[in-house]
């Protein structure tokens, strides 16, 4: 149960057989039209794993994952510093659906040499830790 949201998430870099990161364009919300990685709000009292197991569900009807931590993204988003947990997981014989159209316009899978324009900051970060093999993202405003 939800009793409010705090300034902490969990994104998830999916992998596909060819090893092409999923990417979802966002739609009436926090920055539409913006790229984003599976992911969320941590609800109060959820462990970050149990997290990342839930919005991937709830975003993309994916299950069955295993998730491995990659590291921390801290984003000063104005007010407050969000927090994102990064997790990894590979698809072995699943393929995203559209769960959520009203959040998103669709999933696409891009390879890890693409330019990731259009993507959310945080996410952005997220996305070059795993491809630089590092742990932490500090990003100032």
């Amino acid at each position: 149960m939800k009793t409010h949201q705090q300034p902490v998430g969990v994104c998830v870099i999916l992998l596909n057989s060819q090893g092409q990161i999923l990417l979802g364009r966002r739609k009436n919300g926090y920055k539409s039209g913006e790229y984003g990685l599976p992911g969320g709000h941590v609800d109060v009292d959820e462990l970050t794993e149990q997290a990342a197991i839930r919005e991937v569900l709830e975003e993309t009807g994916i299950k069955g994952l295993n998730f491995t931590f990659l590291g921390l993204v801290r984003e000063n988003q104005g007010e407050y510093d969000f927090i994102h947990f990064v997790y990894v997981a590979k698809l072995t014989d699943q393929e995203p659906k559209l769960t959520e159209p009203n959040k998103c316009e669709g999933w696409e899978w891009f390879d890890q040499n693409s330019k990731f324009d259009n993507v959310l900051r945080g996410h952005y970060a997220a996305i070059k830790l795993f491809l630089d093999k590092k742990t932490l993202a500090d990003l100032p405003k």
